[in-house]
């Protein structure tokens, strides 16, 4: 369906159109582009840059979102796929007046994937660009900063955080729309020991390889657990020291335990090499992917032989969003407005949720008087995506409510966005299979199948 962005606003927003992205759906790499322009800020450290979204223009007296993420080194395509979103909707709320009379800028950090510069764009963005929330950060470098944005009472909606070192710390600063990798990792497993969900067999031995960094460290132990629970055996579990440049070694280790399929939890690149090396060995049981290998890169950077009928993990469309013609929307508008060949990209729908949640929020306060504190944008966070509350489905109609009087319950691309009291939600998964260099769906996995 051929749809430009100002129409998909209009349907989702009625008369203040704004959007948003989120989530883990599809298996797009990063090559997009913001669509805007950015200007650089020179000055200090964390590599910040600061965009003027629409009518914005960047002054004190802007509200202030951070989009604090990697956009430099080996994951630099999850910042390219967050904030053209990000932009897109800022953009549109600013169009529409802004928040408050306020516009709405954006401000980068970049954390390079690397827990040193996180700090240093975090300690910027907080203490320079003074923003008023955060969007981000991934799972790679949440542990080094979480403690500062929480002490400093900035709201965080993160939409990339699957991390498990957040299952008992969220909910008062850190919420996220990326369910917990405890829970992929329960997919994982339960998807691995039944054909109903992987479309090719009911593996009973498995190995995991995991990179011994903490972002594929968190998927370990709900794996490994959750797999013998199923009733299956892990055959071995083995940390791997990323970047090497062989695997050969830990490969044989792996096909000696002699599993029929082994969880691999590492990047892209890794991940590369790996299943190159258990092809030239004669490896002849299957791999199982995380959402980091789940997508177009690493299956263009692969032979075709080495990863057919692979199969992948990442989070499904949310099927009201899809009967409602939603997503198709939501996709072609940021195809659209991006550049992209595709809408799809990996965090794509988590973000517009996130994004979404965190404007909603800034609404809220304005509407209920208060000043742009911390505390009170992140006191609102949960309170604009709390059922029973009258449904809405966009910034736009969401703001509009509020104008009214009305409290609200945001529903989005990924699913209810009902957070807990540690700021996680629930989400449906897809379990993908790869076939000639394309990832395509075996299977889904609703919440409570796990």
């Amino acid at each position: 369906m051929g749809i430009d962005r100002r129409t998909f606003l209009r349907r989702t927003g009625g008369v203040a159109a704004v959007t948003a992205i989120a989530g883990c759906t599809g298996g797009g790499d990063g090559d997009g582009e913001s669509g805007d322009d950015t200007t650089t800020d020179s000055g200090g450290g964390g590599g910040a840059t600061t965009t003027s979204g629409g009518g914005g223009g960047g002054d004190s007296d802007d509200l202030k979102v951070g989009v604090l993420l990697p956009f430099s080194g080996d994951y630099a395509w999850v910042g390219a796929n967050v904030l053209p979103v990000v932009n897109m909707l800022v953009e549109d709320i600013n169009d529409q007046g802004g928040i408050d009379g306020r516009q709405l800028s954006v401000v980068q950090g970049d954390t390079e994937a690397s827990p040193d510069a996180s700090v240093s764009a975090t300690d910027r963005l907080v203490n320079v660009e003074d923003v008023d929330g955060v969007i981000g950060p991934t799972s790679i470098t949440m542990s080094a900063v979480i403690d500062r944005l929480v002490e400093n009472e900035v709201p965080v909606v993160t939409p990339t955080a699957g991390t498990t070192s957040l299952d008992d710390r969220g909910g008062d600063y850190v919420f996220r729309t990326v369910s917990s990798d405890s829970l992929g990792g329960r997919a994982i497993a339960r998807a691995a020991r039944d054909q109903e969900y992987n479309s090719l067999q009911d593996y009973e031995r498995m190995a995991l390889m995991v990179g011994n960094k903490e972002v594929f460290q968190s998927f370990k132990e709900p794996v490994r657990s959750s797999f013998e629970e199923f009733g299956g055996t892990v055959t071995t579990a083995m940390d791997i020291r990323t970047g090497k440049a062989s695997y050969s070694s830990e490969v044989q280790q792996m096909m000696d335990s002699d599993p029929e399929i082994c969880v691999l939890i590492a990047s892209v690149e890794d991940s590369v090499k790996i299943t190159e090396a258990g092809f030239q060995a004669g490896y002849e049981g299957n791999w199982f992917a995380t959402q980091d290998q789940t997508n177009q890169d690493f299956l263009s950077q692969s032979d075709n032989r080495v990863t057919n009928d692979m199969l992948g993990l990442n989070a499904a469309s949310y099927q009201p969003a899809q009967e409602a013609g939603r997503l198709e929307e939501f996709f072609s508008a940021i195809t659209e407005y991006a550049g992209w060949d595709e809408g799809s990209k990996t965090f794509a729908t988590n973000t517009y949720d996130a994004m979404n949640v965190l404007a909603l929020a800034l609404k809220q306060v304005a509407a209920n008087d208060e000043d742009f504190t911390g505390p009170n944008i992140a006191g609102a966070v949960p309170t604009v995506a709390k059922p029973p509350e009258e449904k809405v489905t966009s910034y736009a109609e969401g703001a509009e409510a509020i104008e009214a009087g009305t409290d609200v319950d945001y529903e989005g691309l990924v699913g209810p966005i009902n957070f807990d009291d540690d700021g996680d939600i629930v989400a449906p998964f897809s379990i993908k299979i790869a076939s000639d260099g394309e990832w395509t769906e075996a299977g889904r996995l609703p919440p409570e199948a796990l």
